[in-house]
């Protein structure tokens, strides 16, 4: 018996081993019990129609979420409609206490395009964002997650920081069944969950709004990106842009299997 719990010992150290080197991200989850942080971040954005609705909903909850927007959504010389409409919500976005990230400027798939062109799609996209907000962003995501395997991705992006997303998708973007998206989040997050979904959908506001009434309840609180992941800084834990940050439940080899693919 003291060798087979030895030999399970051994092979747990190197289980964690092989994680730390090769799984390119960090994970900080705690338990699925109510109460806690989660950080609930829209992409593909600003729509002008569904992220007012959003941005209504959120205001009336007191809760903060994190944009990741898309540049050209909010520049004069492109040919998206509203861009004057979008503009003015990222300012409302700040001005009400929720985060800005940058979602490249044509929503493209970064490992598949130059690093001429993904250097021009990340710096023009915080080009537009610090010149309606003041600031550049501090994180990104990449379409598609495409920077999970493509590092030379991850070093032009510094310093800003790279963050997917969470334990499960929704895929709001192709799911139109509120009560299945509600019951997806509900049943699923945990403390330090980043969930996401797509706000020019009307279908994904209402997922969204409806998951914080039911989740509210249970004691969580609805945070930035920036709030959830620097609760644990300066105990060692410190952000890297050459990692890629999400949230996954401690020992769940499924999603550690479609991290690594």
């Amino acid at each position: 018996m003291r060798k087979v719990y030895l030999l399970e010992i051994i092979l747990a150290i190197w289980l964690i081993v092989l994680i730390m080197l090769f799984l390119p991200l960090i994970v900080k989850a705690g338990d699925s019990g109510g109460g806690g942080m989660i950080a609930f971040t829209f992409d593909d954005g600003p729509n002008s129609i569904q992220t007012k609705r959003l941005l209504d909903g959120l205001s009336e909850r007191n809760a903060k979420a994190t944009f990741f927007v898309v540049g050209e959504k909010l520049d004069f010389e492109s040919d998206r409609p509203n861009i004057a409409e979008n503009r003015a919500l990222v300012e409302r976005m700040v001005r009400e206490g929720h985060e800005i990230g940058n979602h490249t400027y044509t929503h493209c798939w970064l490992n598949k395009i130059s690093e001429e062109k993904v250097a021009f799609e990340l710096s023009k996209t915080n080009e537009l964002i610090k010149e309606i907000t003041g600031s550049t962003p501090k994180y990104m995501r990449p379409p598609g997650g495409s920077a999970l395997t493509a590092p030379w991705v991850r070093k032009l992006s510094s310093p800003m920081i790279t963050v997917c997303w969470g334990y499960y998708d929704t895929r709001d973007w192709q799911c139109r069944n509120v009560d299945k998206m509600v019951k997806t989040i509900v049943e699923n997050t945990f403390d330090g969950d980043i969930i996401l979904l797509h706000d020019n959908y009307e279908t994904s506001v209402e997922t969204a709004l409806r998951a914080m009434d039911i989740l509210a309840k249970q004691g969580y609180r609805f945070v930035t990106i920036d709030e959830l992941l620097n609760r644990n800084t300066g105990n060692g834990w410190e952000l890297d842009p050459m990692r890629i940050y999400c949230t996954m439940r401690p020992g769940d080899r499924s999603h550690l299997k479609q991290v690594e693919s």
